[in-house]
């Protein structure tokens, strides 16, 4: 395996970022002009500054998770011992616990079953359950709070579940809980029960959690080289040191993002042309949306800021979305990552030579004609005038996918601050919450039942069909 601390190596397999598709000299008057670029980069070295400060006051911590050597052992070493116990780990996590275990178990190579259940419908829960082997099975319940009325909800199934099946002192050993270290009610369920667990670090909101033990005991119990991943979003880190925003490919990424969101082009596709990045545009579209869609500025201004993210995938979505992409509104950009290698080839088989439509692809490869369709498709936007921005990797692997985490990351905490908004928090996520626990009749939530009550009795019959 690659050697991630030489240089060489990670020169060798280092994510590029190319944003010729986004000027204006490429695509005309949708495209950002240099001299709209030289004011925002004076801004952004202001900006780099203050975040520096921040993270070194410790008020970024996520930043810091590619260095948690300890808490990077204890991980590992969990891991292995559930490895030893079981076929099939299933995480009990939504939203920020899920989507980043989703994105590494969808693209890389694993050797355990690992199945994330992130949601409650009770057709495709009372199915999962109906299929394990609760013998060779784990369950990884993922909740900071301890209050996440999803996770919660399915953990009490699943205790039941094992309590019947396995017994009160076999079933705690199928069970391991990552939750914050010191409080809430799984942090106290830990101590009553003497379930193992694993401590979210602190100040580390879910879509920022990947790289904590949330996304990697999943990730070292499948089987996946952790340890290149926190390798990966280290080297990223190291190329997002400079405050010169031609410089730092997460910055420049932010920063042309928000201009062309005041081009009134305020909707953000990611497509990666690889099926084993699926995942990853659905977990960059969390992080991209409940990151930067605020309603005040830091100041407490009026804002109703954020672009909305769009996942798509190459080259399925050039068959559904693409003509929207370059004929309908001038409101999108489009983020396409290229793969230069895909890990295997497979031939197309040389036949029907005097048919024009088939005979040339004789000789080529899937792989090959993956990459020719999205170099096309990315020249097919500039042609329209259509902003395109390309990242290419080299191959798939553990350090590109921890690059990928750390640049998006950082460019969403880059693009708060441009916005003037705090990306760090959710407080439009909460209102739901309040309304759901006041449906449960769950106590301090009684004026929430009563909202929803008022709601459900003034709707009009006739505007129901």
């Amino acid at each position: 395996m690659p050697d991630y601390r030489r240089r060489a190596a990670r020169e060798a397999m280092s994510v590029r970022l190319d944003v010729n598709g986004m000027m204006a000299e490429a695509i005309g008057q949708a495209g950002v002009a240099e001299e709209e670029v030289e004011p925002l980069a004076a801004r952004g070295v202001e900006a780099a500054h203050a975040l520096q400060a921040k993270r070194a006051a410790g008020e970024l911590p996520f930043s810091d998770l590619p260095y948690q050597k300890d808490a990077l052992a204890a991980t590992k070493a969990l891991a292995a011992e559930v490895r030893a116990e079981c076929d099939t780990l299933v995480v009990l996590g939504i939203g920020g616990s899920a989507l980043g275990i989703k994105t590494l178990t969808g693209a890389l190579e694993t050797t355990r079953r690992i199945v994330v259940a992130d949601n409650i419908d009770p057709w495709t829960f009372g199915a999962l359950l109906d299929g394990l082997d609760l013998n060779r099975t784990a369950f990884n319940v993922i909740s900071k709070s301890g209050d996440t009325a999803e996770t919660m909800a399915q953990f009490l199934i699943v205790r039941d579940l094992l309590l019947r099946q396995l017994g009160a002192v076999e079933y705690t050993k199928h069970v391991v809980i990552t939750t914050d270290a010191d409080a809430g009610a799984l942090r106290q369920i830990v101590h009553d029960e003497g379930f193992r667990a694993l401590d979210m670090p602190a100040g580390v909101g879910g879509r920022f959690s990947v790289l904590s033990a949330v996304g990697l005991f999943p990730a070292a119990v499948a089987g996946i080289r952790v340890d290149d991943l926190l390798a990966g979003a280290a080297w990223m880190d190291s190329r997002c040191q400079d405050a010169k925003l031609w410089q730092n490919p997460a910055h420049l990424l932010a920063a042309l993002l928000h201009l062309a969101d005041t081009h009134h082009q305020n909707i953000v596709v990611l497509m990666p042309y690889a099926d084993r990045l699926r995942g990853l545009a659905a977990w960059w579209a969390q992080l991209w949306a409940e990151s930067l869609g605020k309603a005040e500025t830091i100041e407490g201004a009026p804002a109703h800021v954020g672009q909305t993210p769009l996942p798509a995938v190459g080259a399925t979505d050039q068959h559904a979305l693409l003509q929207l992409f370059v004929e309908g509104p001038v409101d999108k950009v489009v983020i396409m990552l290229r793969v230069e290698d895909h890990g295997r080839e497979i031939p197309i088989p040389a036949a029907y030579a005097d048919l024009d439509s088939l005979g040339y692809l004789g000789g080529r490869g899937l792989g090959q004609l993956l990459n020719y369709e999205q170099r096309s498709t990315e020249l097919t936007l500039v042609q329209q005038q259509r902003p395109v921005i390309t990242i290419s990797l080299p191959q798939i692997n553990p350090f590109t996918l921890g690059q990928l985490f750390y640049l998006f990351e950082v460019a969403a905490v880059f693009a708060g601050a441009l916005y003037r908004i705090n990306p760090l928090d959710q407080p439009g996520v909460q209102a739901s919450k309040r309304l759901t626990f006041g449906q449960l009749g769950r106590s301090g939530f009684a004026d929430e039942r009563a909202t929803v009550e008022a709601w459900v009795a003034r709707k009009r019959a006739e505007y129901i069909l």
